[in-house]
């Protein structure tokens, strides 16, 4: 796979290097850790279409999870702990370069994660992300009731405002999936090709991003 040597605990199949920067992980858990990112990245390609080659995992004691272009993610160890390794979430956006907004971006991921990843964490954790979407949006503190507010809050985001995140990932996760599974059949390349990565609803639905906010909610609603 990769020319370079894996300066870590490579995957048996060399897709992943999986490099631990804290004493309190074992080397158990970093080739756990490097064994789930080599299936989950598989899957992805596979239902993505499209490869970025090897990928490194970068295991530390603080931080959130996050990816790094070409192709590095970063991992705390606590969701290593707890069971909450959101490795799939950061691979799909290398998978996936060229989205149109933040919203389907991170949506896309959450929904990725949901129905492809080995492990559930942020942000709907044992929920689904439906479920975590309607807990939210009824939650006044958080004021995310759309797409279009979770898109200012993606743009504007601060530190410090974890459950005004976790609203707006759930929010966004739970529209990509509505999205998905009801506008597009399922189909995840005409989703890509049409919508992730012009933003433009009315040429790849025939409908206003308005009128798809309402039957979102509706759906949301009956559930």
């Amino acid at each position: 796979m990769s020319t370079q040597p894996c300066k870590g605990t490579p995957s048996a199949d060399g897709t992943i290097c999986a490099v631990n920067h804290d004493p309190g992980v074992s080397e158990q858990q970093i080739q756990h850790l490097a064994e789930q990112a080599a299936r989950e990245r598989a899957a992805l390609i596979d239902y993505l279409g499209n490869d970025v080659g090897p990928i490194t995992v970068i295991v530390r004691d603080k931080g959130n999870a996050r990816h790094k272009p070409p192709a590095t993610i970063f991992i705390p160890s606590r969701q290593i702990a707890k069971r909450y390794a959101i490795t799939a979430h950061e691979i799909t956006h290398f998978l996936t370069q060229g989205w149109a907004s933040l919203v389907l971006k991170e949506g896309l991921a959450v929904y990725v994660q949901f129905h492809l990843g080995e492990q559930q964490g942020w942000p709907n954790y044992r929920r689904s992300v439906h479920a975590a979407a309607r807990h939210w949006i009824e939650n006044d503190a958080t004021a995310i009731r759309s797409p279009t507010d979770a898109e200012a809050a993606l743009q504007g985001r601060r530190k410090g405002q974890r459950q005004k995140l976790l609203a707006t990932y759930s929010v966004s996760g739970s529209w990509v999936m509505w999205l998905l599974e009801k506008k597009f059949s399922g189909d995840i390349q005409r989703f890509l090709t049409t919508l992730y990565r012009s933003g433009d609803y009315r040429v790849a639905l025939n409908e206003r991003d308005t009128d798809l906010y309402v039957q979102w909610r509706a759906y949301l609603n009956s559930r």
